[in-house]
């Protein structure tokens, strides 16, 4: 023998001609989105499962919103936001409006980033109207409620004059009203 083995009748082994197929992520994440979603409408408060399966779909039109209690709600970009969504985020956009009233900017210190912040979650561009406390008059000599739509600097006497303040806005713009 010369060292070399030979086994006969044993078939050559024969390579694929083709590569599986790869799986498309995105259109597995747009299947588990809309499974999940089967069934529920805006305002539907999601199991944590749904909401991973909705959320990991960015492309999607469908969101879950994640509320202070830290439940999750369903929220569509192309739909206007259910009224509990509404609420907890102006509580959000409020504290923010606060806290740099209490700072003596009741405009452009955290609201404006609160109000980006807010408008990624939901999936609209925000704008926000506040009833805030905070220094008001010619030298700012005194502190009153009043009614802001945190982009102009204006001091309103009521909501709906701060909403209107806000001039035209983008389609799609949800405005919070908040206090």
């Amino acid at each position: 023998m010369n060292g070399k083995i030979h086994v006969q009748g044993a078939a050559p082994v024969q390579s694929p001609t083709a590569a599986p197929t790869p799986v498309d992520e995105e259109e597995a994440a747009k299947l588990a989105a809309e499974t999940a979603a089967k069934g529920l409408t805006v305002g539907a408060v999601l199991t944590t499962e749904q909401a991973r399966a909705i959320s990991h779909y960015w492309q999607g039109r469908l969101l879950p919103y994640k509320m202070a209690d830290g439940s999750q709600v369903l929220i569509a970009r192309d739909q206007p936001l259910p009224e509990n969504v509404k609420a907890d985020a102006g509580k959000k956009l409020t504290a923010a409006a606060q806290a740099g009233a209490a700072q003596g900017d009741p405009i452009n210190g955290p609201l404006i980033p609160a109000m980006k912040t807010v408008g990624f979650e939901v999936g609209h561009p925000v704008k926000c109207i506040t009833y805030l406390k905070t220094y008001v008059g010619p030298d700012y000599e005194h502190e009153d409620w009043i009614w802001m739509n945190g982009t102009d600097g204006v001091t309103y006497d009521s909501a709906q004059a701060a909403i209107e303040g806000l001039g035209p806005l983008p389609a799609g713009t949800e405005v919070i009203v908040s206090q």
